[in-house]
This record gives structure tokens, C-alpha cells and sequence, in this order.
């Protein structure tokens, strides 16, 4: 599975204290949601490489989490891409 961000999603991120959390807001609905730590890293690393495939994003998150990478954390990535995607911020593409 390969995701990427959706174009000129139109949400406005603001981060709060060293806990992580997030605010989003989205002009085109007027929503506002929290974002986990975790969905920003993704929102950070699907920037960096559109397209990204699942099991890349995994991997490089466990690389860089090293021994405080949970065991749950492939599932625990999947979770949240889908609610990036639910939000608008996310999709996933077609298969090549």
C-alpha cells in the first residue's frame, strides 16, 4: 500500500508542549481534530517521500524509534494513516 498527502489539503496544524499533541483545523469543513504524535510524524515523512509504502514508513519509524518502537507499531501506523485519509489529509494510491 503506498500513501501519499492530498494536495492543498487546507488544514491548519498547531503543536502544544513537549507532550506532542496537535490541533488541526480545516477550513473546507470547519473541522477541528487532535493529531497524535505519531500522525504528525507521518503527515513529516509523507512530505519528505509522497508515495511513501506502508512498510517502508513502518520500517524507517522503528529504525528511528530503535528499542522504544512498540510491538504494535505496524498496526498502530496503519490506524492512523486511515484517519489522516477520513480527515483529508492522506490517501491511498492506486497500486502502480
Amino acid at each position: 500500500m503506498r500513501w501519499a498527502l492530498v494536495p492543498q489539503p487546507a488544514v491548519h496544524i498547531r503543536t502544544f508542549g513537549d507532550d506532542g499533541s496537535a490541533i488541526a483545523y480545516d477550513d473546507r469543513s470547519g473541522d477541528t481534530f487532535l493529531l497524535s504524535a505519531l500522525a504528525q510524524e507521518l503527515l513529516l515523512r509523507l512530505a519528505e517521500h509522497p508515495a511513501g509504502v506502508l512498510e517502508d514508513l513502518v520500517d524507517e519509524l522503528a529504525r528511528d524509534l530503535g528499542a522504544a518502537a512498540p510491538g504494535s507499531l505496524a498496526s498502530d501506523v496503519q490506524v492512523e494513516l486511515l484517519r489522516l485519509s477520513t480527515r483529508g489529509l492522506a490517501t491511498l494510491l492506486p497500486a502502480p
